[in-house]
């Protein structure tokens, strides 16, 4: 897989990313609103990364991450989450990550809004969602600045780290999304 931005390649992981998803992988600040505990080690990241990197495209039921790189730099500094519904094959899920060395930059915005054209232009999805713990107000900003609307609070709905969270859930269908090139 390989989308281009302005400033962004979204690309299938290989093997030299290692240091850069471990580095962002078990930063707490990354982690903290994420399904995977820290310490994330070599060996989990390795294992990772070789089930992954050479999946060409999303597959019903799996989740497909896929590296976001700087093109300027060559960096990876994050990833994109892509699993379609194993129960309707035009419904996806998505989830995104970018290290904190690179919040507030825009990285998000721009690979999520390529990855929307993708899903809904190229694969002719029919409904994109998204979920987030309803204290990481960045992600629900985002999510809400690329169109999605706000489906659901779910409270105390997510056990992570000994403890009850709730979350919001997201929506966006493929009329909507059309709807924006047309303003």
């Amino acid at each position: 897989m390989f989308i281009h931005t302005a400033r962004l390649t979204i690309r299938n992981f290989k093997d030299s990313d290692i240091d850069a998803f471990l580095a962002y992988r078990n930063d707490p600040e990354v982690a903290k609103y994420q399904g995977w505990g820290i310490p994330y080690t070599r060996e989990q990241g390795l294992q990772y990364i070789s089930e992954i990197k050479d999946i060409e495209s999303p597959k019903a039921g799996l989740w497909l991450q896929v590296a976001i790189e700087l093109k300027e730099t060559g960096e990876t500094i994050g990833d994109l989450g892509i699993r379609i519904k194993k129960e309707d094959a035009r419904q996806v899920a998505i989830g995104f990550t970018i290290a904190s060395t690179h919040w507030r930059k825009g990285y998000a915005v721009e690979a999520m809004t390529a990855l929307l054209e993708y899903l809904f232009k190229e694969l002719n999805m029919h409904r994109v969602i998204a979920d987030c713990d309803v204290e990481n107000i960045a992600s629900y900003r985002t999510l809400e600045k690329l169109g999605f609307r706000r489906e659901a609070h779910f409270v105390e709905s997510f056990f992570a780290d000994g403890v009850y969270t709730s979350e919001y859930y997201y929506g966006l269908l493929q009329s909507e999304w059309s709807e924006r090139d047309q303003v």
